[in-house]
C-alpha cells in the first residue's frame, strides 16, 4: 500500500484526461484531480478530505470496493498499471482546469476520520501492532462473553487481512 507521498506523486504524473485508480487494500481510490474527474465525468460518489499532517496539505478522495470497479466505470476501457488502472476520457469530457479549484472549495466532503484508518487493511508486522494495541486499550473487565468473542473475531480479521 502506497504512502500518502506516493500517491500524490503517482497523481501528479497523470495526463489532464485520465483517471487515475490506486489500489489501497481491497479499494480503488481516486484521489484529487482524479477524483474530481470521476466525480464530474462518471458518478457521483461521496468525497472524502483527510488533511495529511506530514504533506501539511489537504487530500480529497473517492473510493470503492474491488468487486465494484467495473460495475462503478461501466462501459469505460479501464488500462492496468501497476498501482491500479487508468481510465482515459474523451478530451470533450474533461472540463476546464480552472473548474477543478473551485470543486475543491465548494465540494461537499466527509472529513475522514480514523475509522478510515480501521478500515484500510494492514500488513505484517504493522497489523500484529495493530492488534496489540487494541488489546491495551480493550476494556475487557467490563465486557460480556459475547462482545469479547465479537473483538476476538475482528483481532483475527485483522490478521488474517495480510
Amino acid at each position: 500500500m502506497a504512502t500518502y507521498k506516493e500517491v500524490l506523486k503517482i497523481e501528479s504524473e497523470t495526463a489532464p484526461d485520465t483517471i487515475r485508480l490506486i489500489k489501497s487494500g481491497a479499494f480503488y481510490r481516486a484521489y484529487n484531480r482524479s477524483a474530481w474527474l470521476f466525480r464530474c465525468c462518471i458518478a457521483e460518489h461521496k468525497v472524502v478530505r483527510k488533511y495529511v499532517k506530514a504533506l501539511q496539505e489537504n487530500i480529497w478522495f473517492i473510493g470503492f470496493p474491488e468487486e465494484r470497479l467495473f460495475d462503478t466505470i461501466g462501459e469505460r476501457k479501464a488500462e492496468k498499471t501497476d498501482y491500479g488502472f487508468d481510465i482515459k476520457l474523451q478530451a470533450d469530457e474533461v472540463p476546464p482546469d480552472e473548474a477543478y479549484e473551485t470543486w475543491k472549495q465548494t465540494v461537499e466532503t466527509v472529513d475522514s476520520s480514523k475509522a478510515d484508518y480501521y478500515a484500510l487493511p494492514l500488513a505484517g508486522v504493522e497489523a500484529e501492532r495493530e492488534v496489540i494495541r487494541r488489546l491495551r486499550e480493550y476494556p475487557l473487565e467490563s465486557k460480556t462473553l459475547t462482545e469479547v468473542m465479537v473483538f476476538v473475531s475482528e483481532l483475527r480479521q485483522l490478521l488474517n487481512n495480510k
